[in-house]
Order: structure tokens, then C-alpha cells, then sequence
């Protein structure tokens, strides 16, 4: 009787959770698509979905060219420290991003080597350069996490074979390693660009919520909240619910054919 119940216990839960992740969302969204159509119409707005774009982007190329050799020597070292050393690099991942705004604006303040970097021309606070640091800092962690897991699923005798038949560590790592888990790196730079998308936390914390300067979506929803243009604020919402689910609809279609 209770092997002919499960099934039914775990549909129905599976259905409650959609309900309570899925049902907000498609009330924003309802809410929201009368709106669409003023919001890209503003130069607010489209300025914030440009720079949006352009710094998830960018911020999330930089956290794959450290992640991957990162990711790869946590997997493959083999040192007491190991454990202490990820814990450190994963600690990000579970701190509030208010918390990892206030540490990089010390870090890159006046009283940090912001100073330093400031005689080269090279700021942080109140720039746009400002939002690409805050979206690396808090997805650089997430993207190893995802790459240490599957380098270590992937084959350690093939790298030693392709070392046995010549290869150096360099070509072993980059045609076979590289290759062995591209659909894992794939995935995680779709992850991590929509995580980056979004990113408020940190960002107001450290390039503040400038109009048209430091504005990206999520700060320009803030923004419109703040001074009570609720639907230009549900507006830019259901855009960037939009962005997101596109992006991840593309991943899938892209997984599958790589899998086929």
C-alpha cells in the first residue's frame, strides 16, 4: 500500500512546490507585460538593459578565465590544506551579498588599494567597472564550485594517458580536461551570466544606483520602487524575468543537441 502511495506523495509534492516557485512569478509577470511596452520606450530603462547585458558579460568571461584553472587545482591538489582552501573560496556563496558589497567596498575604497589603483585612472566605487567587481565576486565562487565538481568526475586516466603519449600538463589539461567537460562549462557560464544579471546586493553597494550611469535592471527596479512608479518597476521586472528565461531556454536546446 505505501509502495503504491509514494508515487502520489511525490507528485503532489513536486506540484506544491511549482505552485509556490511558479504562481508569483506568473502574477508579476501578468502584472507586468501592460507595462513592457512604456519601458522600453524610456532611455532609463534600455540604458539599464544594455549595461546589464554588457557587464554580466563581461564579468562573466573573468570569472570562467579564474574558475577553470582554479576549479582544476582544487580537484586535482592533493594537500592537507585542500579542504581549508575551499572553504575559503566557497565562503562567498553563503555570506548575504549586502555583507560581500560592504567587504569590496573596503577593499576597493579610498582606504583599500582602491587609493592605489585610483592614481592609474582605475576606479571602483560609483563606476561601472564597480558593477563588473561586484558580479565576479559573488559568482567567481558558484563557477568553481560547478567546474571542481565535475573535473573531478571527469577521467583522471585519460589525462595520464595523454601524459604518457607525450602530452605536457598544459595540453592535457586543455584537450582533454577542457573538452571532457564543456557542457559543464557551458552551463555554468549560462548560470552564472543570469546570477550576474541579476546581482543587486553587492552592486548598490558598491556602484551605488546612479541614474544612467551606475543603472543596471535590478537597481532600476529599485530605483522605480522607491519613487513610486510601481509599474515601470514590475515592467523592468517582467523584462528581466524574460531575459533570464530565454537564456536558460537556449541552454536547453543547446545541451540537448550536444548530447544527440
Amino acid at each position: 500500500m505505501c509502495n503504491k502511495l509514494f508515487p502520489y506523495f511525490l507528485l503532489s509534492i513536486l506540484i506544491l512546490v511549482l505552485l509556490l516557485v511558479f504562481t508569483p512569478l506568473v502574477l508579476l509577470v501578468l502584472r507586468g507585460i501592460a507595462s513592457i511596452g512604456t519601458c522600453i520606450q524610456s532611455e532609463e530603462i534600455l540604458f539599464s538593459i544594455r549595461l546589464s547585458l554588457i557587464t554580466s558579460s563581461i564579468s562573466t568571461l573573468i570569472c570562467l578565465l579564474f574558475s577553470l584553472p582554479a576549479a582544476y587545482c582544487l580537484a586535482r591538489l592533493k594537500a592537507k590544506a585542500k579542504k581549508i582552501i575551499s572553504i575559503l573560496i566557497f565562503l562567498p556563496m553563503s555570506l548575504p551579498h549586502l555583507i560581500s558589497g560592504i567587504a569590496l567596498l573596503l577593499l576597493l575604497g579610498n582606504s583599500g588599494i582602491g587609493g592605489f589603483l585610483s592614481k592609474f585612472g582605475v576606479d571602483f566605487i560609483f563606476t561601472k567597472k564597480g558593477i563588473v567587481a561586484a558580479q565576479v565576486f559573488i559568482n567567481i565562487s558558484f563557477m568553481i564550485k560547478i567546474l571542481k565538481t565535475a573535473i573531478e568526475e571527469s577521467s583522471v586516466k585519460m589525462e595520464f594517458i595523454a601524459r604518457t603519449l607525450g602530452c605536457n600538463n598544459w595540453q592535457s589539461f586543455v584537450y582533454i580536461t577542457i573538452p571532457s567537460i564543456k557542457s559543464n562549462i557551458f552551463s555554468s557560464l549560462v548560470i552564472t551570466w543570469s546570477r550576474a544579471l541579476g546581482e543587486f546586493g553587492a552592486v548598490i553597494m558598491l556602484a551605488g544606483t546612479t541614474r544612467m550611469k551606475t543603472e543596471v535592471l535590478p537597481t532600476a527596479i529599485f530605483l522605480n520602487m522607491s519613487t513610486g512608479d510601481l509599474d515601470i518597476a514590475i515592467g523592468t521586472a517582467t523584462i528581466l524575468i524574460t531575459i533570464s528565461l530565454i537564456s536558460l531556454l537556449l541552454f536547453e536546446i543547446i545541451e540537448r543537441k550536444s548530447m544527440s
